[in-house]
């Protein structure tokens, strides 16, 4: 009889690997400290097309935040790390998390 293989997609990840060391979505899911990080991957990884993951709770929780850090400073977000246009979302950010959205945003950087 033959092995099943498991099909492990793999997406390219920019922010999470550096962080956590995972580089799949599914270990993504798994691990509280990737899924807090899930916005700010989202913020600056147009790579991946997010809206087909948006039935996922924590990525639809992500993407929001995102877009709503995105309507804040998407001059910066498209200068810096060439992202094309997310989602504008008004609504207020939690002034805590710009050193880690400022240290993410010059990891991209060209």
């Amino acid at each position: 009889m033959g092995k099943t293989i498991k099909k492990t997609i793999q997406h390219p990840f920019r922010i999470i690997p550096y962080y956590t060391g995972d580089e799949t979505l599914e270990e993504v899911l798994k691990s509280p400290k990737s899924v807090g990080l899930l916005w700010l991957e989202i913020l600056l990884n147009d790579e991946i097309l997010w809206e087909n993951y948006l039935n996922r709770p924590e990525i639809k929780s992500a993407y929001e935040k995102a877009c709503v850090w995105y309507a804040h400073f998407k001059t910066m977000i498209e200068g810096h790390a060439g992202r094309k246009p997310l989602e504008v979302r008004m609504g207020k950010i939690d002034d805590r998390e710009y050193r880690r959205f400022l240290e993410a945003l010059n990891f991209v950087s060209d």
